[in-house]
């Protein structure tokens, strides 16, 4: 017998040999199950769904790049879902900035990432990205306006180039560069900005409340390319209060008009200007004063000038002006208008919505169904209709109440019958006119506080709008004007309000919620193969 027939034929038959036998002849089945599994139905449709899946996750992941990409190319594209619409151009500044005719080239002199982070802003730093979004879409709207950025750092020579612009000082602050070729101006961040002045002069660090980069930018656009801007004298020294007309000057300026200041105590108004302004004095003129006002409007018979008065609310003698005012054929009333009528009527009777009256100023009006309102207005009253009109009034329950009535007493509507009218008139215009048919003006607003910055810079009324549109007129430059209001930020809406906030979205949508449903797919599809 063969060494091995022996060894075959004494092999154990135990239950051990058995398994051990079994089991290495199990180890290629193991191999052959698996393949079996990947070559099955439920593996073939599990492979598509996890195909499917991330296929769909690519694309989305896909999409929202691309729409990053055509955001920052295009920032028309971009949607403001805030309420106040904070991150869009106002309608007057895409009409302007579409019908431009000149290069225009705004530097922002920083970094781009330096200017979103708010610039080591002590709060407030949401306004820079409210402010380079502003920026962008302006670059957006023509084809005329190009945006860069410019590090100072790495470009030292940047500066040489605008050697009119006071580098050196430390209050210069300049920040953007608006350059037309022909012509450039420089804004500093205090003219961009908005920020409290206490925090500032107690710590040195800026607290931002507001972006006023719209303005500021289509201020500086307008001057560099406007070429016959407009002078105003503001009259001065006739105890007005310090700077009550500088909301008026602010809007002036912001519409292509240069304005200087006149002590007309020391100082002849201007020949070159064409309107002048004499906002809330509290005191009357002087005969001189006076006599050298109707000399620049007579302009050596040539006519062509406007004043524009703007009487206080309160009881003031003034005989020289008047006997002026009466010379265009009006006279302002020794009291307050108010009104009761609820369809004009705004939070008290001093203060109500006016009509327009006189069309002539009011035809290259934007829009004339938005009214304009006063508070505390004096009634104009027309002595010669020959020589003067009303500009606004009112004709609804409405009258004056002398300066000599307690205001207390009245108590009640019955308590203001006796001083009821037919009409009040709060803003008035008086002109003469030589042999060529040219005119000069006297304008009388009745309200002092219709040009201050409540109601100048709201959309609700039509105050900038109205006394932008008159100076338009009478001086002769037709539908120019531009009106831009300050644009806030609405933190309880929906938007952007920080560099980190732009950081934190983009990678939520572009990285963390397409991880999160691959992770959700994987685990629902290892249940199900497990099952």
């Amino acid at each position: 017998m063969s060494k091995k027939e022996i060894i075959e034929n004494n092999v154990p038959e135990s239950s051990d040999t058995e398994i051990s036998i079994d089991n290495n002849e199990n180890k290629p089945k193991k191999k052959n199950r698996l393949i079996s599994l990947l070559k099955s139905r439920k593996a073939k449709r599990g492979s598509i769904s996890v195909a499917i899946t991330a296929v769909f996750i690519c694309v989305i992941i896909l999409i929202n790049f691309i729409a990053g990409l055509l955001v920052e190319k295009f920032p028309s594209l971009q949607f403001d879902m805030t309420s106040s619409q904070s991150y869009q151009l106002q309608k007057d500044t895409k009409e302007y900035l579409s019908k431009l005719n000149k290069d225009i080239t705004i530097y922002v002199l920083t970094r781009e990432s330096t200017f979103k982070g708010g610039m080591s802003a002590y709060s407030g730093a949401q306004y820079f990205v409210q402010a380079d979004k502003l920026l962008k879409k302006m670059a957006s709207a023509s084809n005329k306006v190009t945006l860069k950025f410019i590090d100072l750092s790495a470009n030292p020579t940047f500066t040489g180039k605008y050697s009119n612009i006071d580098w050196n000082s430390e209050n210069a602050n300049n920040l953007i560069i608006i350059d037309s070729g022909d012509n450039y101006t420089a804004l500093s961040l205090e003219d961009c900005f908005d920020y409290d002045k206490e925090t500032y002069s107690y710590s040195g660090y800026y607290a931002y409340t507001g972006t006023k980069i719209e303005q500021a930018v289509i201020t500086g656009v307008l001057d560099v390319t406007v070429s016959d801007k407009v002078e105003i004298d503001i009259i001065t020294g006739s105890g007005e209060e310090s700077k009550t007309y500088e909301s008026l000057q602010t809007l002036l300026k912001q519409n292509a008009y240069s304005t200087k200041e006149i002590n007309l105590t020391t100082q002849k108004l201007r020949s070159e200007s064409k309107i002048a302004v004499l906002y809330a004095p509290t005191v009357d003129l002087s005969e001189e004063a006076v006599k050298k006002l109707g000399n620049w409007l007579d302009n050596n018979g040539e006519n062509g000038k406007t004043l524009i008065y703007i009487p206080m609310d309160v009881k003031t003698s003034t005989p020289n002006l008047d006997g002026l005012l009466e010379e265009y054929g009006m006279k302002v009333s020794d009291g307050l208008s108010f009104c009761t009528s609820t369809e004009y009527m705004v939070q008290n009777a001093y203060m109500f919505l006016t009509d327009y009256k006189d069309d002539a100023y009011t035809a290259d009006l934007k829009d004339k169904s938005i009214p304009t309102i006063v508070y505390n207005s004096r009634d104009i009253r027309i002595k010669d209709s020959n020589k003067a009109s009303a500009l606004l009034g009112v004709e609804s329950s409405v009258g004056v109440i002398p300066f000599s009535v307690d205001t207390s007493e009245l108590k009640s509507e019955e308590d203001l019958e006796k001083y009821k009218k037919k009409s009040v008139t709060l803003a008035a215009v008086g002109s003469k006119t030589n042999s060529s048919d040219k005119k000069s003006n006297v304008a009388v607003f009745g309200s002092p506080y219709m040009f201050t910055e409540t109601f100048l810079n709201t959309t609700s009324y039509n105050n900038a709008n109205y006394i932008v549109n008159f100076c338009n007129t009478v001086t002769n430059r037709g539908d120019m004007g531009i009106t831009i209001n300050t644009a806030g930020v609405d933190e309880k809406e929906l938007g952007v309000t920080s560099a980190s906030t732009v950081i934190a979205i983009g990678v939520i949508f572009i990285g963390v919620i397409p991880l999160i449903i691959l992770i959700i797919g994987l685990v629902m599809f290892i249940r199900r193969r497990t099952k």
